[in-house]
């Protein structure tokens, strides 16, 4: 595996610089997209770090066809597969040159004012941390939400956004939609038993941190890509909410947060009721 930072002039220095991280694994019929998104970003001062985990298909590939073209770009190829997106994103982390760390998923498309929207409201509101909300799009990328499923949607947008104890209770923070300043980034937690879930841990982690100044972000900035049929495997779902409840857990016991157990709590009750809704509609 490659280890080498990317150079950067001292033009490309004078706005703060995006290191954008991309774990891939076997998503060729996304990776072009999602790379010109950044491309075409409205903001030029970033460089992107993509992070293949021995893809199968042509991911690799397309990538290095975006590597050749462009120098902001570099692609890391892993020895061997970790199975989920926390050591790429790690890998990403430990060769990063920015001032402000950026994720985003393979599948997942950024709008083209993404990136200056919020570092201009990170830089001019001295802010630490920022997400914003995001547009769903099917697997052929137009904009879909599922009709019987627009009240859950619904839902979940009345929910507050600005501490650990919202994140706690629904997390709202898509990974694909932060920026945050390198000097409040850690490692993403590489255990297997939290795959899926990895990103929570780390934004509690950083919302428990009190002098991070964090913001949610209400403008649509990202397209996050889900199927027709994903909202109603509910085995799947399920497992998912398990992973992320037992993942809460894990933080609330050892940072000896007790006082949040009540968030948690409601966070169960939550989830019971979204999916008595799914059931019956």
């Amino acid at each position: 595996m490659k280890n080498n930072k990317i150079s950067l002039t001292s033009k490309e220095v004078a706005q703060p610089l995006v290191t954008i991280i991309i774990p891939l694994f076997n998503a060729q019929n996304y990776i072009s997209e999602t790379i010109d998104s950044v491309i075409s970003q409205t903001y030029q001062n970033w460089e992107l770090i993509i992070v293949d985990d021995c893809s199968t298909d042509n991911s690799a590939e397309i990538a290095k066809g975006y590597e050749v073209k462009d120098r902001r770009i570099k692609l890391i190829e892993l020895n061997s597969n970790f199975g989920g997106p926390a050591r790429p994103r790690n890998i990403g982390l430990d060769i990063s040159n920015g001032e402000y760390l950026a994720f985003l998923d393979a599948d997942d498309v950024w709008l083209q004012d993404k990136l200056q929207v919020q570092v201009h409201e990170m830089k001019f509101n001295n802010l630490d941390f920022t997400s914003t909300d995001s547009k769903f799009i099917d697997i052929n990328s137009n904009d879909t939400i599922i009709n019987k499923y627009k009240i859950i949607v619904f839902l979940k947008k009345l929910k507050r956004k600005a501490k650990l104890s919202d994140v706690i209770k629904s997390n709202f923070i898509r990974t694909s939609s932060v920026i945050i300043s390198k000097k409040f980034i850690s490692k993403f937690d590489e255990n297997k038993d939290f795959i899926g879930v990895e990103d929570l841990y780390l934004w509690m982690k950083i919302l428990n941190d009190k002098s991070v100044r964090y913001k949610y972000i209400s403008d649509k900035l990202i397209k996050y890509r889900i199927s027709s049929t994903s909202l109603s495997e509910r085995g799947k779902n399920q497992k998912q909410a398990i992973r992320a409840n037992l993942c809460i857990l894990k933080f609330i016991l050892e940072n000896q947060k007790f006082e949040y157990i009540k968030y948690f709590y409601i966070r169960i009750i939550k989830l019971a009721f979204i999916y008595f809704i799914k059931k019956i509609i």
